[in-house]
């Protein structure tokens, strides 16, 4: 990050940053689509077992990532005052939480996973590969989540591009290991959808890895002495990551639990449903890239600008991204709307599938549409540290609003599973009015800031 001087500088500096991160998300998610979509074609049965697990771990992963994403306002605005003094013990403090997050979801997994899986009536079949499929997956669960706090230190300091280049090559290892392990090519055994959770810990490790090799290495990091220089645990740096860190990482899993739990609702209408609805939810993953990135990349520029007490060049960074998800969200929908058949047709060979897919896609394009105009809104909120007022927003729309509409209309009514898809889109259209109100408050009428 830099010091701009004009709209056209910070376009071009923005463009910097979010490019090589919607890379990376596309290549971080690009893992799980192209897991989907080959157990998809592998078997129905092991598409809903993988399904089932994905959205299992992936809902207590998503808080872990939330709360290790503290870090990221709070090393960006450090180096926007130019204080990075205390930078290498805070990374050490992101380390160490990172490990009790993996470690409290490896216990929650070995006590929890097999009696919630007998309780939703999931598929006996389905039942063991989704558990061993879990198991699979547990063996990168570690390093899953230290990368989060190396990638962040990495992203903070401007340099998205490496962050590109490594997930993109984590995932082009995690590709070949889910072709080649689920289909059990070139003399490796078929393992089915297990297949896929070892891909994705084989992955983890080696993001792990190169990530570790940049921090050491990079001139602009590796005056840290990070795994050179040790620091104990430090409650105040820890308190600090997490009183900024936890209310994130609970709207985040606010948000990612409605899919987690809209797609545990639609285990009662059957496997077919199941592999339909996690299809679509993963197609709609990869176009949430887009304003996934654009959220990060504000939350660097704005904790960047503020650092440096330059609010009003906050204020431009947070429009330019605004502006660009409104253009995103019309290019989402008119690429699906004009590709339905051909996207419903790449997740299945199953006929009833096929059907049940076309029918959710188009609920699932105006969730993703909608979607895209309120993420970066969090991201500017996270850059200001307003991250109180994030949670109770996402608390209000995704729990106050998304869970009883889905459930009274999916259980209570003809609508069945599309009950379900309804109270997603009810709960982000909420979402995008109380965040656009919230921003408006923060840069126009908070005195802290003006």
């Amino acid at each position: 990050m830099y010091q701009t001087y004009s709209i056209l500088q910070k376009l071009w500096l923005f463009t910097k940053l979010f490019t090589p991160m919607c890379i990376t998300q596309f290549s971080l998610i690009g893992g799980t689509f192209i897991a989907i979509f080959l157990t998809g074609q592998y078997s129905t049965i092991d598409l809903a077992g993988v399904a089932t697990g994905y959205n299992l771990w992936m809902l207590f992963f998503i808080f872990a990532q939330g709360t290790l994403l503290g870090i990221t306002p709070i090393i960006s605005q450090l180096l926007g005052a130019k204080r990075p003094d205390h930078i290498p013990e805070i990374i050490y403090q992101g380390l160490y939480i990172g490990t009790g997050l993996a470690a409290t979801m490896l216990i929650i997994g070995i006590l929890g996973v097999r009696p919630l899986l007998i309780t939703l009536e999931l598929d006996p079949a389905a039942i063991e590969i989704c558990i061993n499929y879990l198991k699979a997956f547990a063996l990168g669960l570690f390093p899953l989540l230290w990368v989060n706090t190396l990638r962040n230190t990495v992203d903070s300091h401007g340099l998205t591009h490496y962050s590109m280049a490594i997930v993109g090559t984590s995932f082009s290892i995690n590709v070949l290991l889910n072709y080649v392990l689920i289909f059990g090519r070139w003399g490796f055994p078929e393992l089915g959808g297990v297949g896929a959770g070892f891909g994705i810990a084989t992955a983890s490790w080696v993001n792990c890895i190169l990530f570790s090799t940049v921090i050491l290495l990079h001139p602009k990091l590796k005056g840290y002495r990070i795994f050179r220089k040790w620091f104990s645990p430090s409650w105040h740096y820890i308190r600090e990551q997490l009183q900024v860190g936890i209310p994130i990482g609970f709207s985040i899993f606010f948000e990612a639990s409605i899919f987690s739990i809209a797609g545990l609702l639609m285990v009662h209408f059957g496997s077919a449903v199941v592999a339909a609805h996690q299809s679509v939810i993963s197609f709609t993953n990869v176009f949430y890239c887009l304003p996934l990135s654009i959220s990060m990349a504000t939350t660097i520029a704005v904790g960047y600008e503020l650092g440096a007490k330059r609010f009003n060049e906050a204020i431009h960074y947070s429009y330019i991204s605004r502006i660009l998800a409104i253009v995103i969200s019309i290019v989402i929908c008119s690429f699906t709307f004009t590709h339905m058949e051909s996207i419903s047709a790449l997740f299945t060979n199953d006929i009833e599938v096929y059907h049940l897919i076309y029918s959710f896609l188009g609920y699932g394009v105006f969730f993703a549409a909608i979607d895209a105009i309120g993420t970066p809104l969090q991201g500017m909120l996270r850059g200001y540290k307003d991250v109180r007022a994030i949670f109770y927003i996402s608390l209000i729309s995704y729990w106050g609003v998304c869970f009883p509409t889905a459930y009274i209309l999916a259980k209570h009514s003809d609508y069945g599973p599309f009950g379900v898809w309804i109270g997603l889109l009810a709960s982000v259209t909420v979402a995008g009015i109380l965040f656009t109100a919230r921003a408006w408050y923060i840069q126009h009428y908070r005195p802290k800031y003006r």
